[in-house]
């Protein structure tokens, strides 16, 4: 048995009750340690509870058994699944992954993406992403601390670093994106008649600038089927505004010149009935108008706390 399916296996026994103290003992110190396990966890969870029983959970504590202590969770209270579905299990380790979370305001919102940089791989540096699960896109870093601007949540924060990508010089380019392909098609249920709609939202941060420099942030949703998923046709030029069965893009938010503050930008877009996949895209525009000046280095500017969000939402009546 491999060491990673040994650890499933204990995660699932876990979630079910069934370890014994000593197991639990182990699997405490291995999640303090090993933030894979940690997303190994939160992925557990997700896929052994639905959605709707993450409300339940959320609202009714689940009551475990006395005889597994279980020291690591402290505040948990013995209430794993209250845990997910309030997104904690995700939240205490700012990992990324996909999960569900129901029971809030709005009514029933799943949670398709939460990222703070914190594990996982760097982003790759090829461009569009072909493949789900994975960021890509022009020269970009995770990074800690730096130059005054400290992570918005965690350790970490993404760095954006140039306007191009591996195999591709683009000297005129004033913008740096990143991107990442998000698979919906588990939750096609909550729109396929048209009734859902996808937030997406992110705080972003710079250093201070020169008065004569300009940079603004963006976020853009594109709603695809699965034709141009694991296509390189994706990654051609204005494909993704031309292919896409919807797509939407925020107003641009210009950066201020106070790397204590970080600021949120946030982008809806209303699910067509027969998407499959969402491309989401962050992006940092240099809108300096010297033309004197490289517009396709970001040296400070970072991303972090990105939040991709599905909630079923009435259409405004027309008269």
């Amino acid at each position: 048995m491999t060491d990673e399916t040994r650890l499933v296996e204990m995660l699932t026994r876990y979630v079910g009750g069934d370890c014994t103290p000593e197991e639990v003992r182990q699997l405490s110190a291995r999640l303090e340690r090993d933030s894979a396990a940690c997303d190994l966890l939160a992925e557990i969870l997700t896929q052994g509870v639905a959605v709707r029983e993450f409300a339940q959970a959320y609202s009714e504590p689940v009551q475990r058994p006395d005889r597994i202590p279980q020291p690591w969770l402290g505040w948990f209270a013995w209430r794993p699944l209250t845990a997910a579905a309030a997104g904690l299990a995700l939240g205490l380790f700012s990992a990324s992954v996909v999960f569900g979370l129901s029971a809030t305001s709005l009514g029933n919102v799943m949670t398709l993406l939460r990222e703070s940089f914190e594990s996982g791989p760097a982003p790759l540096v090829i461009g569009v992403p072909i493949e789900a699960g994975e960021w890509s896109g022009d020269y970009s870093e995770v990074v800690g601390e730096q130059q005054g601007v400290k992570p918005g949540t965690g350790m970490k924060m993404l760095r954006f670093v140039r306007g191009d990508f591996e195999g591709r010089s683009i000297p005129s380019s004033h913008s740096s994106d990143v991107f990442r392909l998000v698979d919906v098609r588990p939750f096609r249920s909550e729109f396929s008649d048209g009734g859902a709609v996808v937030q997406l939202t992110a705080i972003f941060n710079a250093v201070a600038f020169p008065e004569d420099e300009n940079f603004c942030a963006t976020l853009t949703i594109f709603a695809l089927d699965a034709s141009l998923v694991g296509n390189e046709k994706v990654r051609g030029e204005n494909v993704l505004s031309t292919e896409s069965l919807a797509y939407s893009r925020s107003s641009k938010v210009v950066m201020d010149r106070d790397p204590a503050t970080w600021q949120k930008v946030s982008n809806e877009l209303r699910l067509p009935s027969d998407t499959d996949y969402l491309m989401i895209r962050m992006g940092m525009s240099n809108d300096t108008k010297s033309k004197s000046k490289r517009r396709d280095s970001f040296a400070g500017h970072f991303a972090d706390k990105v939040q991709l969000v599905i909630a079923r939402r009435a259409e405004i009546p027309v008269p």
